[in-house]
């Protein structure tokens, strides 16, 4: 009796730890923390609905965090990488689309003005993430933003 309770004891604290270990779009400032704890700078903001939004940069480019599926910016459910370029010469939807059909994650598309943009989209909904597997997203992130600067001649 004495081993289940003891085992039961430390199932519960091992998963007390476990569970603070995880990022959670519902908790953007520990989104935050997480990136910055895996050397990003990372300033917390809102975007334009009142929603939370972190700003950073990766190399030499910056970037924003925006958050979805908030309740009055709030319990939110997924985040979206993205990064946008203003090109001296607009590119056309067609050079983007050989983009999209070469490259599994990540998507481009362009603006008005032809310039590019890259979106990655993570579901970090109720449990999360452990925190290995944000900071593989935030580095799968970098490696895409770095292939995508290449392809758009940045």
């Amino acid at each position: 009796m004495k081993t289940v309770a003891i085992a039961a004891l430390a199932a519960g604290v091992a998963g007390s730890a476990f569970a603070q270990d995880m990022i959670s779009a519902s908790d953007p400032e520990r989104v935050q923390r997480a990136m910055q704890e895996a050397g990003y700078l990372a300033t917390m903001g809102t975007d334009d609905l009142g929603d939370p939004k972190i700003s950073s940069k990766v190399s030499e480019s910056n970037f924003s965090v925006f958050f979805y599926g908030c309740n009055n910016g709030t319990q939110c459910t997924s985040v979206q990488f993205s990064s946008g370029y203003d090109l001296d010469i607009p590119m056309n939807a067609k050079r983007i689309n050989d983009w999209n059909r070469e490259n599994r994650f990540g998507r481009a598309f362009v603006d008005d003005e032809g310039d590019p943009f890259i979106r990655m989209d993570v579901v970090l909904a109720e449990a999360g993430n452990s925190t290995e597997s944000f900071a593989y997203n935030l580095d799968f992130w970098r490696l895409l933003i770095e292939d995508f600067e290449d392809f758009i001649d940045w």
